[in-house]
């Protein structure tokens, strides 16, 4: 009877191929009928599609729109700049006032503006630093908007300031900071500390950023806060009507051959390359976690389809019975997999626009500085994650599809739908090759010279380590993760081993399951490892490189610590109990020929800083320059080497290397003594970058940091911290960094229990007769809902235990790459990864929920009829 039916199956087949053109569209609304009767698996299966494609969108519109927003700003500020002045060293002291004033007397030349502009902090109404966010806070020369070139302001409301101690503010900050016209307000500026003003009027841009701050003084005053009296920044141009931008550029270069001179579209160019440079860094940044939801996406989509054949195994032998072709049954469930990534990757486009509204709802809310305006819809952000969420679940489907046209049409007389795990032999020994080729990667990789080729030879170890766990999960279902449901299930005996037991059933289906969370505690994992060291280290390294029990630096208001006015290490050194201080300052210059920031330091700095001392002292002389070792050797420098330094004002002093040391990370590279960095940096740009000051002996650390705190009060700009709250700080925005990753990879974990609740769900409906059985023979339904649940959780547990054990060796591999760049000995977050393990035992039982009510819910009769 077999070979009498397999010879009417091929005899059909035969009739399907000679007319396939006329029964591939009886298949497809074969395809469309099964989706319309299994809603609900078409919903789990699009959701995961959904939050993958909507991230990857969503990352694409946020990035366009601030590039969108970005260049019209840009537009807008460079509207009328013809050509811009600057120095050929842009660390130079700048550009001559008096070049603006010769400018204006050579042909072609409209308009000429010095920039003048420096950091200051605006203070609230109640006496704390206005937050700018990541918007720049600057103090400004005000210039009439009808001589200003590059600039697009205008006074609103109010005047233009007339007097030294008068200044007009940004509209958009009054409110903000709870000021008024005619108010007075507090100004911190570097070079004076800090200023009493009085608010005269307003002003508003075509070119405002959120959370930006513009204080505009008249220009006698902004010139003796921001320069050293002789140089501004840079001079903009406006040419004449009728002379273009080249015409003027030449002109200017020619008059000015000690500058560099530049179109105002060369300007523009410029400063819209560095904007898409750190634009594209954001885009890779979300893109990656978008498509790391994709990936686990891909195991979800794959788990239901293979589960799909699975069940329809009767229903799709019959078809093959009546004459339908392999090739058509593949591509019918191929179809499936294809409406279901169309619709998936549409309403993820569409979810994705949501996102970024919503991100940038989020950033103006916490006031971040970032500008906002209509979302920019881009080519790039509507067709690239179509296409991704299309090709990733036809990829996902290939597998069963294939498996689906094998089906034979004597398996339509089989009782029940048994899915073969065939392949076991070769899967297993291919995963346990690619383990131990990652692993054997992994470790070579940290064994190489440079970082650069250790990290790409560990990343191809974690690429085999984590596709080889994929591949031999299956085979380590049943002892694991049986194991993980015996211990787990030992307290509801017989109901805790039945469930024991279903995950070795289906090996394969299991290890799907379980490899999405697997993946997402793998990079938890690693990045929590890494995380982890270099918070670590950090601290270790300020720890032991600071032996101060006070430190003092300026307010953080919009990314680095504010500079201090010079000489508030002689306040801090006079405050009672404290012994001995020292400071660092900063400026600008050229070392050897290479333009360079010029770190000085004051005060004994051997006794407040630990650093190994090569050779020499820490203590700069007179005309001394103190190296650190590896830039000695990289530039040939030996004790009494002789090296020209050039000041921002083109003074040049020859210095002697007196000292070399090495593993003191707060110093940098250099620096030179006190009486240098006088005589380079000018007076009213001179200024503190940090303080540190031990107790004297007798007096705690305590009563010191409490007595210096009292002796700054009247310089809100500064804080004062003990040596822990420092170490604190500076390893806090590791943990932001960290929080965001890990709010991130959140979205992998999400789909991954949407994997889970889509894999019960089906192994629900696939299990029907056997469910029915066992309700028969006296089963209640909370020993149902029991099983389901126990089932889940060492399904999630076993994929957790997995992704930790494969993460922490990978973070281990990656922190010992990184070993030259100052990362210590390995810490690994236990207690983290012991939460996130917890986690996804409750993950386990929450994903489990609705498919065991549902479970529960099955009838015995009803369930041995089908």
């Amino acid at each position: 009877m077999a070979v009498a039916g397999e010879g009417s199956a091929r005899h059909a087949s035969g009739n399907a191929a000679r007319h396939s053109s006329g029964n591939s569209r009886p298949m497809l609304k074969v395809s469309l009928r099964n989706i319309a009767a299994n809603k609900l698996r078409l919903v789990l299966s699009v959701l995961s599609v959904v939050l993958g494609t909507a991230f990857v969108t969503g990352s694409l519109v946020f990035t366009s729109t601030l590039k969108s927003t970005f260049d019209g700003l840009l537009d807008q500020g460079t509207q009328d700049l013809s050509a811009m002045i600057e120095p050929e060293d842009p660390r130079g002291a700048g550009v001559r006032f008096e070049v603006a004033e010769r400018a204006l007397e050579l042909p072609g030349v409209e308009a000429a503006t010095p920039g003048v502009t420096g950091t200051v902090v605006l203070f609230n109404s109640d006496g704390t630093p206005y937050q700018s966010g990541g918007a720049p806070s600057e103090g400004l020369e005000w210039v009439d908007p009808e001589a200003a070139v590059g600039s697009s302001d205008w006074i609103t409301d109010g005047r233009a300031p007339a007097d030294d101690d008068e200044v007009v503010l940004p509209v958009s900050v009054l409110d903000k900071a709870g000021l008024a016209i005619g108010d007075p307000a507090q100004v911190y500026t570097t070079s004076a500390g800090m200023l009493e003003v009085t608010i005269v009027g307003s002003f508003a841009s075509e070119t405002d950023v959120g959370g930006y701050v513009g204080v505009g003084f008249t220009s006698e005053r902004a010139r003796a806060l921001f320069t050293d009296g002789e140089n501004a920044r840079n001079v903009a141009v406006k040419a004449a009507p009728g002379v273009s931008q080249e015409e003027v550029r030449d002109t200017l270069a020619a008059e000015f051959p000690e500058y560099s001179v530049s179109t105002g579209a060369e300007v523009k160019e410029k400063l819209s390359e560095q904007l898409s440079t750190i634009l594209d860094f954001v885009n890779y940044f979300f893109v990656a976690f978008g498509l790391i939801a994709l990936l686990v996406g891909t195991f979800i989509i794959y788990n239901t389809f293979s589960m799909l054949v699975a069940q329809r195994l009767r229903e799709l032998a019959l078809l093959r019975a009546i004459g339908a072709t392999r090739g058509q049954l593949t591509r019918s469930v191929l179809a499936e997999a294809a409406l279901t990534g169309l619709i998936g990757s549409a309403l993820g486009v569409l979810a994705g626009f949501g996102l970024a509204k919503v991100i940038f709802v989020v950033l103006e809310a916490f006031d971040l500085g970032i500008p906002s305006g209509d979302l920019a819809l881009t080519p790039m952000s509507v067709v690239t994650p179509l296409v991704l969420g299309f090709v990733v679940t036809l990829f996902s489907a290939w597998a069963p599809a294939r498996r689906a046209g094998r089906v034979a049409p004597v398996q339509g007389m089989r009782v029940g739908a048994a899915s073969a795990e065939a392949g076991g032999a070769w899967r297993t020994s291919v995963g346990v090759f690619a383990v131990v080729s990652g692993l054997m990667l992994a470790l070579i990789g940290t064994w190489q010279d440079t970082t650069k080729s250790g990290a790409i030879t560990v990343g191809i170890g974690a690429a085999a380590l984590i596709v080889g766990s994929f591949l031999v999960m299956p085979a380590l279902a049943r002892p694991i993760a049986g194991g993980i449901g015996r211990l787990i299930g030992a307290p509801f005996g017989a109901v805790g081993k039945l469930a024991a037991t279903n995950a070795g059933r289906n090996t394969r289906r299991t290890a799907a399951t379980a490899f999405a969370l697997t993946l997402g505690l793998t990079l938890v994992a690693a990045f929590g490892t890494l995380g982890a060291t270099t918070k670590e280290s950090v601290s270790g390294l300020i720890d032991q490189g600071i032996t101060a029990d006070v430190i003092v630096q300026g307010v953080a208001s919009q990314g680095p610590p504010t500079p201090l006015a010079g000489g508030i290490e002689d306040r801090i050194a006079g405050v009672d109990g404290v012994g001995d201080v020292a400071w660092l300052a900063f400026g600008f210059g050229q070392l050897g020929g290479e333009p360079q920031g010029i770190a000085a330091a004051g005060g004994p700095v051997e006794e407040l800083l630990e650093a190994t001392v090569v050779d020499g002292s820490l203590e700069p002389e007179a005309d001394a320059l103190v190296v650190s070792q590896d830039l000695a050797r990289d530039k040939g420098w030996t004790m009494g080497t002789s090296v020209p330094l050039v000041g921002p004002d083109g003074t040049e002093s020859t210095l002697r290397v007196t000292g070399i040391y090495t593993d003191a990370q707060i110093l940098g590279e250099f620096y030179t003594g006190m009486d240098v960095y006088d005589r380079l940096v000018p007076e009213n740009l001179r200024s503190t970058a940090i303080v540190l000051a031990k107790a004297a002996e007798g007096t705690s650390p305590d009563e010191v940091l409490e007595g210096v705190t009292a002796e700054l009060t009247d310089i809100p700009i500064a804080t004062v911290q003990s040596k822990q709250q420092y170490i604190d700080v500076q390893s806090g925005g590791i943990d932001q960094l960290l929080t965001i990753i890990y709010a991130l990879l959140g979205l992998a974990l999400v789909i991954a229990v949407l994997g889970i609740v889509n894999t019960l769900a089906l192994s629900v409906i696939e299990r029907r007769t056997e469910i029915g059985m066992l309700r028969a023979i006296g089963m209640q339904r909370s020993q149902i809902r029991r099983t389901i649940n126990l089932e889940s959780t060492q399904i999630a547990v076993f994929g957790a235990l997995i992704g930790a054990a494969v993460g922490v060796y990978l973070g281990w591999a990656f922190v010992s790459v990184l070993a030259d760049s100052g990362l210590s000995e390995t810490t690994i977050p236990w207690g983290t990864i012991g939460v996130v393990l917890v986690c996804s035992a409750f993950v386990g039982v929450l994903a489990s929920l609705w498919p065991a009510h549902r479970a529960a819910k099955t009838g015995p009769l009803e369930a041995i009829a089908d």
